[in-house]
């Protein structure tokens, strides 16, 4: 088995309400969010590939504030990574989101704090026992959990002490597989398995 799919199912989940996250976005000056690469690209793919890196930082902490550096490579060929700003609306509320778009799914990544005595063993613990389909998750070097959500599968991932990172999945329209064999395919965990988070 892949380093990047499910390890093993653990059992029951309450998380966060901020997870119910979903990855939709729309342009408040009547645009559209990043498109998903054309069909055309994705067959150039198949013969070659074009990594490049996607950065996205967001500040963690209160007194010992950090700037915490998220990066991930990707086929530019086939995806397309975008960090969103203020011009978007977001299901979430949060306007300071990166988005990774495809033919098949896109993801949303965002930060999401603690609430006061709140920790990621706590949040994974009550996930456990509120969301159907929990199951930890590594991806590389970092370790979660994931849940279904709707629409969507989540993902949590820890940072440090007092913010975890949420991604979003949701299949494209016209993609004829469902979310949860999105969330264990190749693609997806080619992606999510050159993770890097560092808190600064």
């Amino acid at each position: 088995m892949s380093k990047w799919k499910v390890i093993a199912p653990l059992g029951v989940l309450a998380a966060a309400g901020a997870a119910a996250a979903a990855v939709l976005l729309k342009k408040k000056d009547g645009g559209s969010a990043p498109k998903a690469a054309a069909p055309a690209a994705k067959k150039a793919a198949e013969r070659e590939t074009l990594m490049k890196t996607g950065e996205y930082s967001f500040v963690s902490g209160f007194k010992d504030v950090r700037t915490v550096e998220v990066r991930l490579d990707y086929d530019a060929l086939r995806f397309g990574f975008d960090v969103i700003g203020e011009d978007f609306l977001t299901y979430s509320s949060d306007s300071h989101v990166a988005v990774v778009s495809g033919e098949d799914f896109s993801f949303q990544m965002e930060y999401a704090s603690f609430y006061k005595g709140e920790d990621f063993a706590l949040i994974t613990s009550a996930a456990a026992q509120k969301y159907a389909g929990f199951a930890p998750v590594r991806f590389g070097a970092v370790e979660g959990f994931r849940y279904r959500e709707g629409d969507s599968v989540c993902f949590c991932l820890p940072v440090d002490e007092y913010s975890y990172l949420l991604l979003t999945l949701l299949k494209a329209e016209g993609c004829d597989k469902t979310v949860e064999e999105l969330a264990e395919s190749d693609d997806l965990g080619a992606i999510l398995s050159t993770l890097r988070v560092e808190a600064k």
